[in-house]
């Protein structure tokens, strides 16, 4: 994809299929089947777990245009500023927090100014170039202009605050990069659940796993804080996909399905020689340890969902695609030219050309595999 994190890069049992509800079969048939989780239609799905947790997650698949386009769904709910009414983004520094409030709320902004909401963020590669993102700020802008002021959508933007035009080098950088947790886990805390209010939290997923993550960061203060949701962006094979998606053809589309784990989805979702993290970005030597497998392990159940409380069908893996990119990164040269130096700083080197980025075929598919052929700028 066009847009990754620093953050770790996104880092069968038998089955029957009996009247649209699926059960695992027991290898010893005297075993019990696993239970089916519930299934509902993502969005009501998304406000029942907002009924028993303050925050709910979403792992967020940089760049994946249908979970960009979901957000805007769930925004354009009126219960969402009825109900919740915060969203905490990763896609977003937070030194431009004045900007992005006086957008929402209605204000004319610059557009390069507002740009610097997205393109200014700490951890993106090589900025935050999906029109989803810039489309997500448009649509809460857009919904806030129908209600009162004082029941307006407030979105924190959770990258920590960083001003390029004094960063000239590795060591002014990095101890900005080691606050991408520790930043937005504070925000929630004292700006959030610390005044009893509710949020959707996106970020991406491998933000909410680990002792320093922004979950656990968050769960120390406030334990069992969030409920956390991954989309289903399908395996590396597509032969496991496509048995995936046969047992779940009757959900409907977008579906939440939760739980996952002690569900049938657990084992679906484990199934033998199916990844859902490509085999050769994530290799384990001939000599790899007990603890570089188990490792690899956890970034599978993370990256499927195994790991997370409900999973989101967003739609079959083949159709899934990578949102269209700003044009700004390859049309506005003083802005390139600007974003390059930023990389040489955090890398010492262009980590790519950026004829990588300019543009390209639509759409553009996540999975190269089946009739959806992905380009090579990916």
């Amino acid at each position: 994809m066009r847009t990754v994190s620093l953050s770790v890069l996104s880092a069968l049992a038998v089955t029957l299929l009996a009247g649209g509800v699926l059960a695992v079969v027991a290898q010893d048939s005297k075993e019990p089947a696993l239970p089916a989780p519930e299934v509902t239609s993502a969005v009501d799905g998304i406000f029942k777990a907002f009924q028993d947790h303050p925050l709910v997650g979403i792992g967020d698949y940089h760049g994946l245009a249908q979970e960009e386009d979901f957000y805007a769904s769930l925004i354009r709910d009126k219960r969402f500023a009825r109900e919740i009414g915060n969203v905490v983004v990763e896609f977003g520094d937070a030194a431009q927090q004045e900007t992005v409030d006086r957008y929402v709320s209605g204000e004319y902004v610059p557009y390069e100014q507002l740009r610097k909401v997205w393109s200014d963020t700490v951890g993106f590669i090589p900025t935050v170039t999906a029109l989803g993102y810039l489309n997500f700020y448009a649509q809460v802008r857009a919904v806030n202009l129908g209600l009162p002021l004082d029941q307006r959508i407030h979105v924190w933007l959770g990258d920590p605050p960083i001003d390029w035009s004094i960063i000239k080098t590795q060591s002014e950088f990095f101890p900005l990069l080691a606050q991408r947790n520790s930043y937005p886990a504070e925000i929630i805390n004292s700006q959030l659940l610390g005044k009893n209010k509710k949020a959707l939290v996106i970020y991406g997923t491998f933000h909410f796993y680990g002792a320093t993550s922004l979950r656990a960061l968050v769960e120390v203060c406030h334990p069992g804080a969030f409920i956390l949701v991954t989309p289903y962006t399908g395996f590396d094979e597509k032969s496991c996909s496509d048995t995936f998606e046969k047992i779940i053809r009757n959900w409907p589309q977008p579906a939440l399905a939760t739980p996952v784990h002690g569900s049938w989805l657990e084992i679906q979702l484990r199934a033998g020689g199916c990844h859902s993290l490509p085999p050769s970005e994530f290799k384990l030597g001939p000599n790899a340890s007990e603890e570089e497998k188990r490792n690899r392990e956890n970034l599978e159940d993370q990256s499927s969902g195994v790991s997370a409380n409900a999973l989101l069908y967003l739609g079959p893996a083949a159709a899934l695609t990578w949102s269209n990119s700003s044009p700004d990164i390859y049309m506005d040269l003083d802005f390139s030219k600007e974003i390059d130096r930023r990389n040489l700083i955090r890398f010492g080197q262009r980590p790519r050309s950026f004829a990588d980025w300019e543009a390209h075929d639509s759409p553009s598919f996540v999975h190269s595999y089946g009739d959806a052929k992905q380009p090579s700028a990916q």
